[in-house]
């Protein structure tokens, strides 16, 4: 399904951006057709990427852009492919090694006609495929990887040979192929090397990564942040003004908030990745250059807020996606957790035994049983937004707990303020399960003195959502998941709107970033570091 919406202009795009770095390319004997497998952008829950693609005409442009004629992600990364002599059928093998024993992956039949694809191996079988090949029209030999390498170096060079013979492989059914016809001769079965690069990205520089954040400056230019980059300023018409590479230690940037002054930003940076330490840049605009910074003994998130932006505490743990960032609120928010009083020279500590809660290693980890809050901090429009700073504990009111479901865990997640008491926010319910079914929800709930947190409305989604904003000209609220799909809710009723995929080229693309520019203007940041300026229909 296609959300409606669209793509007016793409900043930062790239020949194939869609595929990160390509692995394997593969062409059509008769020359007419290629399949290209990409690796994952940012681990994507719904896997890599591989394209159908029409070969161009000698008359094209050597890099011109080309829609995928089909296009699906694999469990595991694109391995081999072979077209069908005879009918219009293409088998992809995939695998990888699973970093410490196993050889896994799968064999998907992609029919070219209808676009409808199918995993052959019965549910639980899972083996690595070095190699595939139509040796006639009704036979397809397969390499398998072992199934380990367990007292077995020669498993990295060898394998085992399959041949599969069916009727008509246009009807094999998904999962009809049993683990007991993977069983052959052991042979020479290599990786195979990558194949030119027919139709690869660029090489060159560092790779693009993931889309953090989006700030629309006043005069229309866009802030961004990314794995690849603490802060980029780039003109609605697609002009990259100037940008702050990652640091090598810091890493990308996850968030910027400008200044009201509206000279600098100060930018949240993605590391270190351990101590539980933070790092903040302030950057000016007009040239990118560093004007400041400010890092903090524990872990800490960048908000913003009518008084400017703010340092809040922020507790490890539930991966990247869990931490709660809001945006539009007049107040900061954040997810607070009891604990012990805090034993550290922290920001907050002024007579060494305040109650801050601080995340610092030199004070107590949150415990199992830990109550998790949902904190608001007064506003205060005093002193100066320049100097980034923590707010004064007696500013912070606990307004209750962060789950609405008694003995549930619900991890942190994007959330936007509506009006001056409202927040329509998304979290996940952790129940110790790693990975997809994810049980996440999208509700609205009120922050007004005497308030128990019930939501007014709440809207179920199978997967982690990664990024929300409002239209607040029509009271829609836009979310993005993990798995690339995007959602319009009704703010009010939390009534669905649209759902679907937003894509580019004939490939969906996964929003990391949504930010909404204007009435029916929204700006899509992926995980391939590409910023798409649309119009919603």
């Amino acid at each position: 399904m296609i959300f409606p919406l669209t793509v007016d202009r793409i900043l930062a795009d790239r020949f194939r951006a869609e595929f990160g770095r390509s692995v394997l390319t593969v062409a059509a004997p008769t020359g007419t057709h290629f399949v290209l497998g990409g690796h994952d952008p940012q681990g994507s829950a719904d896997g890599y990427p591989i394209g159908v693609y029409a070969v161009p005409p000698p008359t094209a442009a050597p890099r011109a852009h080309l829609a995928a004629l089909q296009w699906l992600r694999t469990g595991w990364r694109l391995r081999a492919a072979a077209f069908h002599p005879t009918v219009p059928l293409l088998v992809l093998g995939t695998g990888s090694y699973d970093g410490g024993y196993f050889f896994e992956g799968e064999v998907v039949l992609l029919d070219l006609a209808t676009g409808e694809h199918r995993h052959l191996f019965e549910e639980g079988c899972r083996r690595e495929v070095r190699s595939l090949e139509w040796t006639d029209a009704h036979t397809l030999r397969i390499l398998l990887a072992p199934y380990d390498d367990w007292e077995d170096r020669a498993a990295w060079l060898e394998g085992h040979r399959v041949d599969l013979v069916r009727p008509d492989w246009r009807t094999v059914p998904a999962h009809s192929v049993r683990h007991t016809e993977l069983t052959g001769p052991r042979v020479p079965a290599s990786l195979p090397e990558p194949a030119p690069a027919l139709a690869a990205p660029d090489a060159e520089g560092p790779r693009p990564g993931e889309i953090r954040s989006l700030t629309v400056l006043p005069d229309g230019d866009i802030l961004l942040t990314a794995d690849h980059v603490l802060l980029e300023r780039w003109s609605a018409r697609g002009e990259r003004r100037w940008s702050v590479p990652a640091d090598p230690d810091l890493g990308g940037g996850r968030t910027a908030v400008a200044l009201p002054e509206g000279d600098s930003a100060w930018v949240e940076a993605l590391g270190p990745s351990h101590g539980g330490s933070g790092t903040f840049l302030r950057i000016a605009l007009s040239d990118g250059t560093e004007r400041g910074r400010r890092t903090t003994p524990g872990a800490a998130s960048l908000v913003s807020t009518s008084e400017g932006p703010l340092l809040v505490p922020t507790r490890a743990g539930y991966g990247e996606r869990a931490r709660s960032l809001f945006r539009h609120s007049p107040h900061a928010i954040f997810r607070d957790v009891s604990g012990s009083a805090c034993v550290c020279d922290c920001p907050w500590d002024d007579d060494e035994d305040c109650d801050c809660r601080c995340t610092c290693p030199a004070c107590a980890g949150e415990r199992e049983d830990a109550e998790v809050w949902l904190t608001v901090v007064a506003t205060r429009r005093t002193g100066r937004p320049v100097d980034l700073a923590f707010p004064a504990v007696e500013r912070c009111r606990r307004v209750f707990p962060w789950s609405w479901e008694p003995g549930e865990t619900h991890v942190g997640g994007p959330g936007v303020g509506v009006g001056e008491t409202d927040l329509v926010m998304a979290t996940v319910r952790h129940d110790g399960r790693v990975g997809p079914p994810v049980q996440g929800f999208v509700a609205r709930r009120s922050t007004a003195e005497g308030s128990t947190g019930a939501p007014s409305w709440v809207f179920p989604v199978d997967r982690t959502p990664t990024a929300l904003d409002i239209d607040p000209a029509t009271g829609t609220v836009f979310v993005a998941l993990g798995s690339g799909e995007l959602i319009a809710l009704e703010a009010t009723t939390g009534r669905l709107l649209a759902r679907g995929h937003v894509p580019v080229r004939g490939a969906p693309v996964i929003p990391t970033a949504v930010t909404v520019a204007g009435p029916g203007r929204i700006l899509l940041g992926t995980c391939d570091g590409r910023v798409l300026i649309a119009t919603a229909r």
